[in-house]
């Protein structure tokens, strides 16, 4: 059986929609709502922070570095231990605020900004 629980706090609990924060990395400001990723998991979970998925929408830094969050599956560039699983585990990934990132990998910068970042 599944029960949601109340924080050490007794805050009220996060409803879908609200803001949990806003994060600046490089420059690019991200704005994290509570939500859900998968529709099953209203039924089990409390709403959690929503990071942006920076594999379909990439967001760069001006140096043309990737901004990548840790809990993404490692690319072909992935260097570290057998058993990692995440960008987190990588060498190149280094960490910023909350779980966001920037790959230092030279092969995954992009070299030319389009709009002028």
């Amino acid at each position: 059986m599944f029960t949601k629980t109340l924080d050490s706090g007794n805050s009220p609990l996060p409803r879908e929609g609200d803001l949990y924060k806003t994060v600046t990395v490089a420059g690019k400001t991200f704005e994290l709502y509570y939500g859900y990723y998968e529709e099953f998991e209203r039924e089990y979970n409390d709403p959690m922070p929503l990071y942006p998925d920076l594999v379909q929408k990439p967001e760069y830094t001006c140096e043309g570095h990737p901004i990548v969050t840790g809990m993404q599956d490692i690319c072909t560039h992935y260097r570290g231990s057998d058993s990692g699983d995440s960008c987190s585990s990588c060498l190149h990934f280094q960490n910023c605020e909350e779980l966001f990132g920037i790959c230092t990998c030279l092969k995954r910068r992009k070299e030319e900004q389009s709009d002028g970042t």
